[in-house]
């Protein structure tokens, strides 16, 4: 354990914190990220002049000065954290919450009651089977709404060993550590209050009350039913718990594979300098066409947001955000599906973003590598219709993140504001069954 010297904590405005914890140890994956500069996509390795000799005191890569403090995040020490709760970090970047915060919404659902009761006085909620209903960001938001089903109906939510959110959650989080699978199922029980069964626990399912069936479309079309503060407490609270165990690089997944490192594009993109250097992300998702035209469409007359600047990703739109904040002058990492190509030829070939822009190549990302980089920049652009995206948006409003860029209109002065506040990614009047 390394105790932060003070100009640390400040770069990383973690002045709240008495202590920072050094993460342990772990492989760092030899990626070859590759920046792509300028319209001629001539590509430039790492060691170009946009990442040479940054340091923690040059203007381009200290994360927030004292004026650009998030909104909600106290300078001071919590007094309410217990020694022993540590503050939440993520590939050694501080998350804002404030762990007094943090750790009062962690003790309230630690309890578990369910589990301790007779399974002939409870009912069960069955997940099973490796079918699922659409791609990662949709699987995401099926196993948050089969905990949530859990908390709003009184039931436990039970997860057959090798189903599908055992595949989604031992790729990025919960890596099955030195081979011990009934550590790791114990672990999983206590952090989501669920039960692990067998393959052959036809027995044990028998002594429940009631095993409510469940497939991956009703879990992903599910509506919590009471109010939107506390299902983003506990949609966030879920959230959190992925991320106090986020892989590294050690341990296998479900099916016995090793698995990746959540930190590994932003170690590859910043090395030693990744705890204070300030970066932004455009996630630019085009979901197929006219579907996502049809998608977005839906949102915007919801909460009244531009129909399509969110698909098209113009250089005026991403100035709009980063030029208030500052950020037009520092590194812009640029995630993308590849159906539009133009998107990004725009933006290399705008003299203000263009040689800024990153781009990730195939053979170096990796979904959670992207994730993760997205989820702990300090602005992220991204698409309100896309899953993705709003699983990067939920998880950064879990971690204390409180600005959202994802619903933007002009105004009748033209310029661009948002519409709707952060928590809007969770609430279903607008985003219907993926909030």
């Amino acid at each position: 354990m390394k105790i932060a010297t003070i100009k640390q904590v400040v770069l990383a405005v973690c002045a709240s914190f008495a202590l920072l914890l050094a993460l342990q140890p772990r492989t760092n994956y030899d990626l070859q990220l590759v920046p792509v500069v300028g319209p001629s996509l001539s590509r430039r390795r790492l060691s170009s002049p946009l990442l040479q000799g940054w340091n923690s005191n040059d203007p381009r890569t200290v994360v927030l000065k004292k004026n650009n403090i998030p909104r909600g995040f106290t300078v001071r020490h919590d007094s309410t954290a217990q020694p022993n709760f540590t503050p939440l970090r993520v590939c050694e970047r501080a998350a804002p919450i404030l762990p007094g915060v943090d750790m009062r919404i962690s003790q309230k659902y630690a309890a578990c009651p369910l589990l301790n009761e007779p399974p002939g006085n409870t009912k069960l909620l069955l997940i099973e089977g490796v079918q699922t209903f659409g791609r990662t960001g949709n699987n995401l938001i099926e196993f948050l709404h089969s905990l949530q089903y859990g908390i709003d109906n009184n039931v436990v939510v039970g997860i057959m060993q090798g189903s599908w959110p055992m595949h989604l959650i031992t790729d990025m989080w919960m890596a099955i550590q030195d081979g011990d699978r009934l550590a790791w199922s114990a672990l999983l029980e206590e952090a989501f209050c669920i039960k692990v069964f067998q393959s052959n626990g036809s027995i044990e399912l028998s002594r429940y009350k009631e095993v409510i069936p469940i497939d991956t479309r009703e879990l992903f079309m599910f509506r919590h039913r009471g109010s939107l503060n506390m299902y983003i407490e506990f949609q966030c609270h879920v959230l959190r718990t992925l991320y106090r165990f986020y892989n590294t690089g050690t341990g296998l997944n479900v099916r016995g594979q090793p698995v990746g490192d959540m930190c590994s594009v932003i170690d590859a993109l910043f090395g030693e300098q990744k705890r204070s250097a300030a970066y932004s992300v455009i996630h630019s998702r085009s979901l197929e066409g006219e579907p996502g035209l049809r998608l977005l469409g839906r949102i915007a007359k919801k909460v009244g947001c531009d129909p399509v600047a969110a698909l098209e990703m113009e250089p005026e739109y991403v100035k709009a955000i980063l030029a208030p904040l500052g950020m037009l002058e520092r590194p812009i990492l640029f995630l993308t599906d590849g159906q539009q190509p133009e998107i990004l030829d725009k933006l290399l070939a705008d003299p203000e973003i263009g040689p800024h822009i990153i781009v990730v190549p195939e053979e170096a990302s990796w979904i959670g590598g992207d994730i993760t980089a997205a989820v702990m920049s300090n602005v992220f652009i991204g698409n309100p219709a896309s899953s993705f995206s709003g699983f990067i948006a939920k998880s950064r409003l879990a971690l204390g993140y409180h600005e959202t860029f994802l619903f933007r209109k002009k105004d009748s002065n033209g310029e661009w504001v948002n519409v709707c506040d952060e928590r809007g990614i969770f609430d279903k009047k607008v985003m219907n069954a993926m909030a």
